[in-house]
């Protein structure tokens, strides 16, 4: 009985028509006629790694699974400056270089800095760009090897060496140089945080892995490999083929299911496009 008084049967009343409208899936942040590389960094769009890849016909899509932040004791580079009494400073990533020229210009006194020894070219050419004078010996491709280019080449038992470094970066560089009687001073000069997993910068990359549709994912970083599980789950379940940045990137990689690794042959853009180039496209 309506408000009207009047009755309706439920014959009497008229049936909707419902039209059925077929759920439609979100469109896919990928063309499936593109080709993918997943970078675990960010990608400046001056990136030397976008020229790198370009012959490989590969689109990067940048997924930062890990960002710096500054160390809980900013001064402290300064301080250790300051004080002196260094026979060199080992250098083993383009961030602590970018600590050191930071660090340099902050101090109340221009410092005379020791033998500054870069791990890399690309560490190297920062060292150089923020004025800093560097050698880099070539067969030092990671913090460890630098470290033992260093006392091959020079006499430093009892002497005392500055190593800017991350905070939970690796310890083998300081363990190689005190195991040669060299007096270590570590200083920590960034933290690397992970991501939070709705960053939205990490959703295509994500998107992309999670459907199988980018062709690489290459790794910058041993805590890297620890963010992506999280983010995509086990890495042995995808069909992604991954490289790595250099091998203890890749050994992480393996520990944690991936059989095929191509691993830079050197830590720069060429040296991983190199790798790559051996593996894609598939069939090589």
């Amino acid at each position: 009985m309506y408000g009207n008084g009047v009755g309706v049967g439920l014959c009497d009343m008229a049936t909707p028509v419902v039209e059925h409208v077929p759920c439609q899936k979100p469109a896919p942040r990928y063309d499936a006629r593109m080709a993918y590389a997943v970078f675990t960094r960010d990608v400046a769009a001056d990136s030397a790694y976008l020229s790198a890849l370009a012959p490989l016909g590969l689109e990067i899509v940048a997924m930062p699974l890990t960002r710096t932040e500054p160390p809980r004791d900013p001064g402290a580079l300064t301080r250790a400056l300051e004080a002196g009494g260094h026979a060199a400073i080992l250098i083993a990533s383009a961030r602590g270089a970018a600590a050191l020229i930071e660090a340099v210009s902050g101090a109340r006194i221009r410092p005379t800095l020791p033998e500054v020894w870069a791990v890399g070219p690309a560490t190297l050419r920062a060292l150089v760009t923020g004025g800093i004078a560097a050698l880099h010996p070539a067969a030092a491709h990671d913090g460890p090897a630098l470290a033992h280019e260093l006392i091959r080449e020079r006499e430093l038992a009892g002497l005392r060496v500055l190593v800017p470094r991350a905070e939970d970066g690796r310890e083998e560089p300081m363990a190689i140089l005190r195991a040669a009687g060299v007096t270590v001073d570590d200083v920590i000069v960034y933290r690397t945080v992970t991501a939070p997993q709705d960053d939205p910068a990490l959703v295509r990359g994500r998107d992309l892995l999670l459907a199988d549709a980018a062709d690489l994912c290459v790794v910058f970083a041993p805590s890297q490999v620890t963010a992506l599980t999280a983010l995509v789950g086990p890495l042995a379940q995808r069909t992604t083929r991954f490289a790595a940045i250099g091998d203890t990137t890749a050994a992480v990689l393996h520990e944690a299911g991936v059989t095929n690794v191509a691993v830079a042959t050197t830590p720069t853009p060429e040296g991983l496009a190199n790798a790559i180039a051996a593996v894609y496209p598939p069939g090589r």
